[in-house]
């Protein structure tokens, strides 16, 4: 199909939220200019293959500027569902630390420039390893595409059905950093369990020194053991929210 300038400024707007909130995409590590000539090269490529329909005519600036708004709200919206995937991780792996002890030392994270907790950074470096050997990042580029087929420009519909998908969302990211921290969790739980009545059968040796240094060792040999569960979770995981992704697309259309 020919190259339109109107649909190649509404997929610009759409790829530009998508890298604002997506995982990879909103990397700080890559500068602006090198993801600004990204989008712009991808809407390019995009214009000439995906139809872009409208539903009203884009003839004055203040409908370009409304519409630009909404397809960046929509890229952002596709992009947050699988930011929330990731979030679910460190939120387990801060789970983790408060029951380790290692709330207290936090990493830098390359991907969002933000501080995050120690397990919750390598459990987020293992998902993110797996997200990128599964292609998500070109599934999110693969939405953005499809998404037109049931949102075309100014189409955006927020019924209630959107909002009940995004709770939803929102609710299993908590319901699965539970589940991913559960065995380590459980596992300290019961050292602590376990030190309590050594200290009260042996008042003369120090819990508080001992117990330390064993919740640690506890925490990364049970890490250790569930690792390749957790990575074959991981994999149903991202199943999951690109389920959720899918729904919600369908959800804002028409």
């Amino acid at each position: 199909m020919p190259f339109a300038l109107e649909g190649f400024l509404m997929i610009l707007g759409r790829l530009s939220g998508l890298f604002i909130s997506a995982p990879v995409f909103n990397s700080r590590q890559v500068p602006g200019t090198v993801k600004v000539l990204i989008i712009v090269i991808l809407s390019a490529t995009m214009a000439y293959f995906v139809p872009v329909s409208f539903l009203v005519s884009l003839d004055n600036p203040g409908i370009i500027i409304a519409a630009l708004v909404v397809e960046i709200f929509i890229g952002f919206t596709i992009g947050f569902v699988a930011y929330i995937a990731f979030a679910a991780i460190q939120l387990a792996g801060q789970l983790i630390d408060k029951q380790m002890g290692f709330m207290i030392v936090n990493v830098v994270d390359p991907q969002s420039g933000t501080s995050i907790p120690l397990m919750g950074n390598f459990k987020y470096i293992i998902a993110l390893l797996l997200y990128l050997g599964m292609n998500g990042h070109h599934y999110l580029l693969q939405a953005i595409v499809q998404s037109y087929q049931f949102i075309p420009v100014m189409g955006l519909n927020l019924g209630a059905n959107f909002y009940n998908l995004i709770i939803e969302t929102t609710v299993y990211m908590f319901v699965v950093a539970i589940k991913i921290a559960a065995p380590v969790v459980m596992a300290i739980l019961i050292t602590d369990v376990s030190m309590g009545f050594i200290a009260r059968t042996v008042p003369q040796m120090n819990v508080f020194i001992v117990g330390l240094p064993l919740k640690i060792f506890m925490g990364l040999v049970i890490l250790l053991m569930v690792l390749p569960v957790y990575i074959w979770f991981m994999g149903i995981l991202f199943a999951r929210f690109f389920e959720y992704l899918d729904r919600i697309i369908f959800s804002m259309g028409l």
